[in-house]
């Protein structure tokens, strides 16, 4: 229930128009925890029979292994699938419109090749702490700051979830800032305004038409457009620029 809204935007959006809309793992996985509280709280503690065997309807609070199930099931399908571009491109260039059975049974094998890799290969690829990528830490640390003091009061220092609140609010409050107030502040090139005439000058520090060198920037946006270096190694991080950037010289 969580996770089918979530999809909706990735796959309404499959050829966009700007501007468009789409939602994140982080926003998932931060609405999961009030709809799960409310649920919790709504949901009658009714049992049913499925197949022989009784399940109840409200089987206790909401706690962080469901949420966690929440997070990698959104994971999945948030970012959308590689059949819809297959089926899109066949319907589109070849007119050739495959039917809905067609598309979920081609579809499913494909999202659950990786986790049949993951279970036959967790020897090597889940169980080794070296192997664990730096974007899930981040997703259980925000998971343990939601679930381990929730409805709980600090006396002595500020609760991890009060920091994250507080965290929030703040790059809410920033983003108006580079974002409208001044512009300026996303692509800081303060040489070229020294000297925005001189060709030498805006070779080696102009952001479009040139090496890019000197360019400071304020904004977390255009910080995180390939990936927050919060996450991502540096490595991973700087390789893309230099690619890019070479690509645009030759080009």
């Amino acid at each position: 229930m969580y996770v089918v809204p979530a999809s909706i935007p990735t796959h309404h959006v499959q050829f966009p128009t700007v501007p468009f809309v789409t939602i994140s793992v982080l926003f998932a996985i931060l609405i999961t925890l009030p709809l799960g509280k409310l649920l919790e709280w709504i949901l009658p503690n009714y049992r049913i029979s499925v197949l022989g065997h009784s399940v109840s309807l409200n089987p206790g609070p909401f706690n962080i292994k469901e949420h966690t199930l929440v997070g990698i099931m959104a994971n999945v399908v948030v970012a959308g699938t590689s059949i819809t571009d297959v089926a899109s491109a066949m319907h589109i260039v070849y007119g050739i419109k495959w039917s809905f059975g067609k598309t979920f049974l081609l579809g499913l094998p494909i999202q659950i090749i990786g986790f049949s890799f993951a279970g036959v290969l967790r020897q090597f690829l889940v169980w080794p702490s070296n192997m664990i990528w730096p974007g899930v830490l981040v997703r259980c640390a925000l998971l343990n700051a939601m679930h381990s003091n929730y409805g709980k009061k600090d006396t002595k220092h500020i609760s991890r979830e009060q920091f994250f609140y507080l965290a929030c609010l703040c790059s809410f409050v920033w983003y108006w800032v580079p974002g409208y107030l001044w512009t300026g502040l996303s692509v800081f090139n303060w040489v070229c305004w020294i000297a925005p005439n001189n060709v030498v000058v805006n070779n080696l520090f102009g952001t479009i038409s040139g090496l890019g060198m000197g360019l400071f920037t304020f904004d977390w946006v255009a910080i995180s457009a390939i990936g927050s270096p919060l996450v991502i190694p540096v490595g991973l991080v700087v390789m893309p620029i230099t690619i890019r950037n070479t690509n645009h010289k030759m080009s």
